[in-house]
């Protein structure tokens, strides 16, 4: 009872939570609480860790639970509930991550409202995804994301693309001439793909990039990728999405690098080598997220990106970490 009424009031703060450091610190630090009581798996992290008494006054004190977890554990805030969805990772080496989805339409309303901040109402766009690697697997939560955003369009030519760029060509054709906003929702080595061999340039397009070269055969960095992007397709507007299984919220990046965090998204950064000292300023860390979204699950999680701060509010993701590379907490995976 008390966990459900404590669940209660987290919900409804989180549904008012404003765009300003205060709310979301308080916010954080109530959740942390929470999830530090009813997390099974993040009770006995903190615990293992030696961090479980620590008094914490700011977000960017509380450790995150390493992402591996999510692999080897069904991370799960509460008791009593069954997951309404679970979102799975594409499984690189064969283990899927599992995100435990208590509720999806709260899934959704998160990523509606985060689009229209960054982006504009999704009601006034088309969407299009050409989203190869997550349309042939189910529990993708991209796919479940734009496959809401195209249930709210006010416009009946919205669609998922495999490999059919004819018919993609012929759709932004069709689009462009009846203007209709447009959004691209693409894979990075798809979005290639497709521009490099169709001559279709539409300047009024929106193309949102989700990452990902897997199956290009090379490795281009975010700066390369949007370089071609942009002489292929001459779009206007070439976005940048950053998104994980793991994670209710998402960031946009409307240059295609620098991603603004968001009233419910932000990251720290820490050093590879030691999860509990903050890189320093200016130099990349690992990036910790802390998605005031994943209050069934955990919202502070050690991910295995590298990034790097802008300015204030904003972060560049560099890459991915070998496992190799990390130190620290992940190597008490095993003994929790």
């Amino acid at each position: 009872m008390i966990a459900a009424l404590q669940r209660s009031k987290l919900i409804t703060a989180f549904n008012v939570l404003q765009d300003n450091e205060f709310d979301f610190n308080s916010l954080a630090l109530d959740i942390y609480e929470y999830q530090k009581s009813h997390n099974p798996i993040y009770k006995v992290y903190l615990e293992t860790i030696g961090r479980a008494n620590q008094s914490i006054t700011h977000y960017s004190e509380i450790p995150g639970l390493p992402i591996q977890f999510f692999k080897s554990h069904d991370v799960r805030t509460g008791e009593g509930w069954k997951p309404e969805d679970v979102f799975l990772s594409s499984g690189t080496g064969g283990v899927r991550s599992r995100h435990l989805v208590r509720d999806i339409g709260f899934y959704r309303a998160n990523a509606e409202r985060l689009f229209e901040e960054s982006v504009g109402a999704a009601s006034e766009f088309c969407f299009l995804g050409l989203l190869p690697g997550y349309l042939e697997r189910e529990g993708s939560s991209l796919i479940e994301m734009v496959n809401h955003f195209m249930s709210l369009s006010s416009f009946e030519q919205n669609g998922f693309y495999l490999d059919d760029f004819d018919r993609l060509e012929m759709k932004l054709r069709e689009l462009s001439r009846e203007n209709i906003p447009t959004v691209l929702f693409g894979v990075s080595f798809a979005l290639l793909d497709f521009f490099e061999k169709h001559d279709v340039q539409i300047p009024n397009i929106t193309i949102i990039e989700t990452g990902g070269m897997k199956g290009r055969g090379q490795t281009l960095s975010k700066r390369e990728i949007l370089s071609r992007l942009q002489t292929t397709s001459k779009a206007l507007h070439i976005y940048s999405e950053y998104g994980m299984t793991e994670l209710l919220s998402q960031a946009y990046a409307l240059d295609g690098l620098r991603f603004d965090e968001c009233r419910t998204l932000k990251v720290q950064l820490t050093d590879i080598n030691d999860p509990f000292l903050l890189a320093v300023e200016g130099k990349s860390g690992q990036v910790t997220a802390i998605d005031l979204a994943n209050i069934d699950t955990c919202s502070f999680i050690q991910t295995q990106d590298l990034g790097r701060r802008i300015g204030q509010g904003q972060f560049e993701i560099l890459g991915r970490l070998a496992l190799s590379d990390l130190r620290g907490c992940n190597l008490l995976l095993g003994d929790i």
